[in-house]
């Protein structure tokens, strides 16, 4: 009779011992020792931690815990006791999932997601699923850190891994775990083409050229291109394309240069692939400088159409370039002005915004500098270089101009966004532009950010995971993506992944404002108030604003029961709610008020803040945990961050989705191929070969895929090797 199964969420350990096989072949004996060693360390542990040993096999275990703390505690006994004397080198992977459990045997996905997370690891860590870390985050004593997030067999989606970071134990960096993080086939990085013009001064307009060709590729919705940020991270440095590919986690890298001589401009461009250094294609463009936005279009269009061949099917627009204006002065100080915009700091972006004014004084109907001029006047604005409400008025008014001249424009869309929230607090109005942003250009990584940003700052944690997934593919070098990951792992009270981020932050710029202070707010949360106190003495004076200093510091009292003195700074934090500070005052009086048990006083001033249209977005902060069990929390949670439903994403029209005509297609394909011989052309290409047939690119390169499981080059290359094959004897 069949023991009968139950269901159960469980914690889920798999073990085993590194280099066991090898270890066998070469000495028995030390190998069974070391397996006795093993076991008798995991009986041992597992009945101090409440463990279920299931299975032993070979040099391995499985067992399973009820309570996640208790497996990640077991887990970091056993590494510390096998690393004592002579070292054991063993892997552990953990899981919170549900189990199928006879008592002999536990089947289920959350087996076999503890099981690849197992195989991947190295010896002497514990690694562990972004689940059970969610179970893990709120205790101090077991520190963990993401090694990023990878592709395992049979997981259908990408799965953020974290290492526990106990005394003791590896804590491997993401290159250090086996065959995780593999570069998906559709993934491009644009590094910084070569000025070989004969002036240096023309280095901005290589620049933009690269940037013209990473925002066409973008806008390739199931090809997966790196932001400009993260490929630029490279420029001027000799880093071998191996590296590179595995640092942007890329299969395919796009270089070149530009020579810039009077009115006409030579463009070469090659691709090669990143895991092999192999150089697969390239080509040289000599073109009129009049002719400059053709050119853009006509390589992006290669370089897809080569990647396609190369990859496999996704469909690619007609143009990806649009011409953006008649007038090439006006296009010349559109570049210059990007040149400064890119360095982010006030003096450049100031300077940016006079040479944007330049080229739409050449060309009202310029949307691109429109773009930039509102990207500069939102950068100026946060950063308080100029008073907030002029910079955020002025880049309001470019945003929408940009989206007056061109509807279907993501970065208007996008800057919209940022505008909603900031300025008028709107977070519904803010999300439906951000969405939008995403439905025109699934890749743009700015929207990405804010979308994950907003999510986080609502306490929707999975979904904002998501968008820090695109981020991390996108952008994953960019200190804003590593500030935003921080402020994602705050918001999920996971504390300490987010001060490992936010140290790495500030050790890469001290003058990063946000950081600072979110660094004070995970300190409070961790306990280490005493740590805020003594903080602004370290920081740069500059950025020390009075009333967060207060409000931290009073907070630090509160949170340390120290009333009396967290009074005296309530004290002194009043008269700044009136004063210009007066919305950041006002934040750290909600805080204290919740924080020092005076809830309907803290409930008080959030209604008075929504009545008087004060922003309350971050109203669900880990500071705020102290309100949320009370159920006026939940309605104003509700009140504060309702999002419409949202729109409906804009199709491009180009994907067909009919199984009969890809197989009619692929008939008429094949006797193409049997009667005509095009293979024997070694400039064949997709789309020449769809021209032949008469058909949409899109089409051929869809019915490859669907019909014959191949890409193009697949295919071809199957009857090029049949037609040079030898004579059968």
């Amino acid at each position: 009779m069949h023991e009968k199964k139950t269901r159960r969420l469980a914690a889920i350990m798999f073990t085993d011992i590194v280099g066991y096989t090898a270890l066998m072949h070469g000495d028995e004996a030390v190998a069974t020792t070391a397996r006795a060693r093993h076991r008798a360390v995991f009986r041992q542990q597992h009945e101090l931690h409440h463990g279920e040993i299931v299975q032993y096999y070979g040099d391995g275990t499985l067992s399973v815990f009820q309570s996640a703390i208790e497996a990640a505690k077991c887990a970091v006994a056993i590494q510390r006791l096998l690393r004592e004397g002579e070292p054991l080198p063993l892997r552990i992977g953990l899981h919170m999932g549900d189990i199928l459990f006879d008592s002999t045997e536990v089947y289920g996905d959350g087996v076999n997601m503890a099981s690849r997370i197992q195989s991947m690891g190295v010896a002497g860590a514990v690694l562990l699923s972004g689940k059970l870390n969610d179970e893990l985050r709120n205790h101090g004593y077991l520190p963990t850190v993401s090694a990023g997030f990878f592709d395992l067999k049979n997981i259908a989606h990408p799965v953020e891994v974290f290492a526990i970071a106990s005394d003791g134990l590896v804590v491997p960096s993401p290159h250090d775990l086996a065959g995780g993080r593999k570069s998906p086939d559709k993934t491009v990085a644009v590094l910084p083409f070569v000025n070989m013009s004969a002036s240096a001064e023309n280095e901005y307009f290589s620049d933009g050229i690269t940037e013209e060709i990473i925002n066409a590729l973008a806008k390739v919705k199931s090809l997966k291109v790196t932001s400009r940020t993260s490929s630029f991270h490279f420029k001027g440095k000799n880093v071998p394309i191996k590296q590179i590919g595995r640092d942007l986690n890329v299969a395919t890298i796009l270089e070149g240069s530009v020579r810039l001589s009077g009115d006409t401009v030579r463009i070469t461009a090659q691709l090669i692939q990143a895991e092999q250094d192999f150089h697969f294609w390239s080509e040289t463009w000599d073109r009129k400088l009049s002719n400059i936005f053709e050119v853009q279009d006509e390589i992006s269009l290669v370089i897809a159409e080569k990647l396609r061949e190369q990859f496999g099917h996704f469909a690619i627009q007609e143009h990806l370039v649009e011409k953006q204006t008649d007038s090439i002065d006006a296009y010349g100080y559109f570049l210059k002005a990007q040149f400064h915009a890119n360095k982010w700091n006030p003096a450049d972006a100031s300077a940016a915004i006079a040479l944007y004014e330049k080229a739409v004084a050449l060309d009202p109907g310029h949307t691109a500098s429109y773009l930039g001029m509102a990207h500069c006047y939102g950068f100026l604005a946060t950063s308080g270089a100029i008073p907030p409400e002029e910079g955020w008025a002025k880049g309001r008014h470019a945003a929408k101009e940009a989206l007056r001249l061109d509807p279907r424009s993501a970065d208007a869309h996008h800057l919209l966004a940022h505008q909603a929230f900031f300025e008028a607090s709107n977070f519904g109005e803010a999300m439906r532009h951000a969405r939008q942003a995403l439905d025109l250009e699934p890749n743009h990584v700015e929207a990405h950010r804010f979308m994950c940003f907003l999510h986080s700052m609502a306490g929707h944690t999975e979904l904002a995971r998501p968008h820090m997934e695109e981020v991390l593919r996108l952008d994953p070098l960019s200190q804003s993506t590593l500030f935003h990951n921080a402020y994602f792992h705050y918001m999920a009270q996971d504390f300490d992944a987010a001060l490992e981020r936010l140290d790495r932050c500030l050790a890469e710029n001290r003058m990063n404002f946000p950081a600072h202070y979110i660094k004070c707010n995970c300190l409070l949360m961790m306990g280490r108030c005493d740590e805020v106190i003594a903080y602004f003495g370290t920081m740069p004076a500059e950025l020390v604003l009075p009333a967060n200093r207060i409000g931290l510091t009073g907070l630090a009292h509160a949170l340390s029961g120290r009333a009396e003195q967290a009074m005296k700074c309530f004290e002194e934090l009043l008269p700044f709610t009136e004063g210009s500070a007066g919305y950041g005052a006002q934040y750290y009086v909600f805080l204290m008020r919740a924080n020092m048990g005076e809830k309907d006083r803290a409930f008080e001033w959030v209604r008075y803040a929504l009545d008087n249209s004060i922003s309350v977005c971050n109203f669900a902060d880990p500071l705020v945990n102290a309100l949320k069990d009370d159920p006026r929390y939940a309605a104003l949670q509700k009140e504060i961050y309702f999002v419409a439903r949202p729109e409906t994403a804009v199709k491009d029209g180009t994907e067909s989705t009919d199984a009969d005509a890809s197989d009619l297609l692929a008939v008429r394909l094949l006797r193409h191929m049997s009667e005509r011989k095009p293979y024997l052309d070694p400039a064949l290409s997709l789309r020449s070969l769809a021209d032949q047939l008469d058909v949409h690119p899109n089409q051929l390169s869809w019915s490859l895929q669907e019909a014959m499981g191949k890409n193009f080059n697949e295919f071809i290359d199957g009857y090029r090797a049949g037609a040079v094959a030898p004579p059968r004897r």
